[in-house]
């Protein structure tokens, strides 16, 4: 049976809920079509859409990840080297922190799929098993 399981990246969720976002009309179909995904994500992807969304932007981005059940991966010390070694792998790209450390809790999970505008980072990850990610939306 395949995986139901997908990250989501700062971008989907500015996306989705900032209602002046060119992809806002979107993120809301692409969620309102994929009812089934279970949905995982990191805090700090929350604190940097938080970033970007006003006050009603954030009250209903933490009120959806309260309703909606997005499964919120607790980082801790013992993945620390491994994001360190993603960020020197990806060097290059300039990854920030979020970004490796979404890639290195791929690769520990298993969970492949991701939804973010991300074209650029998201295309040249790779998971440890040499797999690319596999973008949802846009």
């Amino acid at each position: 049976m395949p995986s139901t399981g997908a990250w989501i990246d700062t971008g989907f969720l500015v996306a989705l809920f900032a209602c002046d976002d060119p992809h806002h009309p979107s993120a809301v179909s692409f969620l309102e079509s994929n009812q089934r995904l279970t949905l995982h994500s990191i805090w700090p992807v929350v604190t940097e859409a938080g970033f970007f969304l006003d006050t009603a932007g954030k009250i209903a981005l933490l009120t959806w990840l309260e309703r909606y059940g997005v499964i919120l991966h607790e980082l801790s010390t013992l993945e620390l080297p491994q994001i360190c070694t993603t960020l020197e792998k990806y060097q290059d790209l300039a990854p920030d922190f979020t970004d490796a450390a979404l890639v290195t809790l791929a690769g520990i999970t298993g969970i492949h799929k991701i939804i973010t505008v991300d074209l650029r980072d998201f295309s040249a990850y790779r998971l440890p098993d040499g797999r690319s990610f596999e973008r949802l939306w846009l």
